[in-house]
């Protein structure tokens, strides 16, 4: 939370600081934008961010049966997050009079991967993995096995892949100010999006001298969260001859557009007699009634808040940095989407045979789970004007 305030202020002052600090300056005084009609400022920030931690996903492998004494949660059941995130923005200014102008700014985080996982030899006198389900045809707290001391042996895996991309374009106009202070109303429109892949993927051979086999599965959870919100905000900014500092508040509201893909398999040997691998769609949280593609709009807010300082170098280049808190009030995270509610009947993960007709509730099925979001974070670069 701290860096997140710091990059958002820093972000803001980045494209904007350019051109509000020199219809600022004292006479003789370095300019940082200009304020006259057809000045232009640009820039570019290096960013250093840091995510709200994806929600625990369930827990993953244990050692026993959840709830009994001494159980220990060997992967899973804890808040995911791949900090920290390194991006890039660039931001622009045209002023089409001395009160009035036009600003734009891009943001982008790459995909950034981080992964945990677990694993037992099978050999006699390891400890047996298990992966706990609730079992609606019971129903209660049940296992199924990852690795078998003295049959199979049983790795599991974690990943969490992530990437933010955000833009806004506004106009803004520049209320009667005396001295060295500024201060801009903005107004305009923002476009923010956030994707996320969740990967839970399993290999459980047989030990020799058992004949070898293939039973591997992979749980995949893809989401992405699309804004789009009209924006206002104001904008301050002080400054001196050769420094200025800026701070601005911005409020979307608008349209979340969520969308979640759930797709699971199996691969194995098992069902042909140890021959050429077979392909079976669901794994153990990705089942064939909550897999597919789901997709919804929901209203969200999304605030930011920016710090920036700057120096001028020259009276057309500053360097500047700061700090970012960008919010979003409603997203889907691809952890959370897991729902342990399973009927294995039926289900060649669970019950090691080919799959067969499903006996009882249609578990587990899709519903959407929403939270909120925040980034934030520093960032340096330059500012130019022309």
């Amino acid at each position: 939370m701290r860096n997140v305030i710091a990059v958002a202020l820093a972000s803001l002052l980045i494209g904007t600081g350019a051109a509000t600090a020199q219809t600022t300056s004292r006479p003789g005084g370095p300019s940082a934008a200009s304020a006259e009609a057809g000045g232009f400022s640009i820039g570019a920030e290096a960013l250093m961010w840091w995510f709200k931690g994806a929600p625990a996903p369930t827990p993953l492998v244990t050692d026993g049966l959840l709830g009994e004494p001494g159980t220990k949660v060997l992967l899973g059941g804890q808040d995911v997050d791949t900090d920290p995130n390194p991006g890039f923005r660039v931001t622009a200014g045209y002023s089409l009079t001395e009160g009035w102008g036009v600003e734009g700014s891009f943001f982008y985080v790459p995909p950034r991967a981080t992964s945990r996982s677990v694993s037992s030899s099978g050999h006699v006198g390891s400890t047996d993995l298990f992966i706990p389900f609730v079992d609606v045809t019971i129903p209660g707290e049940s296992v199924t096995n990852l690795s078998f001391a003295g049959f199979f042996s049983g790795r599991a895996r974690e990943e969490l892949r992530n990437s933010l991309l955000g833009a806004e374009l506004y106009g803004t106009m520049r209320l009667p100010m005396a001295g060295a202070w500024r201060v801009d109303l903005l107004g305009g429109f923002r476009y923010l999006r956030l994707t996320e892949t969740y990967t839970f993927s399993t290999d459980s051979p047989i030990i020799p001298p058992l004949p070898p086999d293939v039973f591997q599965t992979e749980d995949r959870f893809d989401v992405a969260n699309h804004f789009y919100g009209a924006q206002l905000g104001a904008r301050a900014q002080i400054d001196g001859r050769s420094w200025f500092a800026s701070g601005a508040v911005k409020v979307a509201l608008g349209a979340m557009v969520q969308s979640v893909d759930v797709d699971g398999r199996l691969v194995t040997n098992d069902f042909n007699g140890f021959g050429v691998p077979q392909t079976f769609a669901g794994g153990y949280f990705a089942q064939p009634t909550n897999m597919g593609s789901h997709g919804r709009g929901v209203f969200a807010v999304v605030p930011e808040v920016g710090l920036t300082v700057g120096y001028r170098i020259t009276p057309s280049v500053s360097v500047v940095g700061g700090y970012t808190f960008l919010y979003a009030s409603d997203v889907v995270r691809a952890p959370a989407q897991i729902n342990r509610n399973i009927n294995p009947v039926g289900r060649p993960a669970f019950s090691g045979d080919p799959p067969a007709p499903l006996v009882g509730p249609a578990q587990p099925s899709f519903t959407f789970t929403s939270s909120d979001f925040w980034a934030h974070g520093l960032h340096v670069g330059l500012a130019v004007r022309f």
